[in-house]
């Protein structure tokens, strides 16, 4: 009788255990993992004013839109750090109803042209391309070529009579460490 006893336990026992695991509610192991949000382009254009490669920053700026009726008809702000000037200028397509001297100047305001870099004679209705020096950028000395934080490259015209009317496309790069 003990035998049938314990048998009968064992079974009642089993029955009970079975039954908890249909009635019990199953164990979910939930990880949190970090998501990185990533992204790609949607083209070659890069959005942002920079890109850094190798521990250096290359900074660049554009205006497709030369202000007229001044005499400052664009300027490029530099990075906010201190950097060197790698390349700029203006690409008139059509420079003034009057001949005119175009400067590219670095000035603390985009509205002076306190140190000289590069200066050329256009002709009226002319179109013109100046860079920031005569040769080549290598042909400016290292004072102009180096911009404190937000300066600019100011690109200015001058000379003869009626209203400067330019059309084109101002630029500049600056590289900082």
């Amino acid at each position: 009788m003990n035998i049938l006893k314990y048998v009968g336990i064992a079974v009642l026992g089993g029955v009970l255990v079975f039954a908890g695991f249909l009635v019990k509610e199953p164990i979910t192991i939930v990880e949190e993992v970090p998501v990185e949000t990533v992204g790609a382009l949607t083209g070659p254009d890069i959005p942002y004013p920079y890109f850094s490669f190798g521990g250096v920053r290359r900074f660049a700026g554009s205006t497709t839109s030369l202000t007229q009726a001044t005499t400052t008809v664009c300027a490029i702000q530099s990075p906010a750090a201190t950097s060197t000037l790698v390349g700029g200028g203006i690409r008139l397509q059509v420079s003034s109803t009057t001949a005119s001297t175009v400067t590219i100047a670095k000035a603390t305001t985009p509205y002076a042209t306190t140190t000289l870099i590069n200066s050329s004679s256009v002709s009226a209705n002319a179109q013109a391309t100046i860079l920031a020096a005569s040769t080549s950028v290598s042909a400016l000395s290292q004072t102009d070529r180096t911009f404190a934080p937000n300066q600019y490259l100011v690109v200015g015209m001058a000379g003869g009579s009626g209203t400067f009317s330019p059309t084109g496309v101002c630029h500049a790069t600056w590289e900082a460490f």
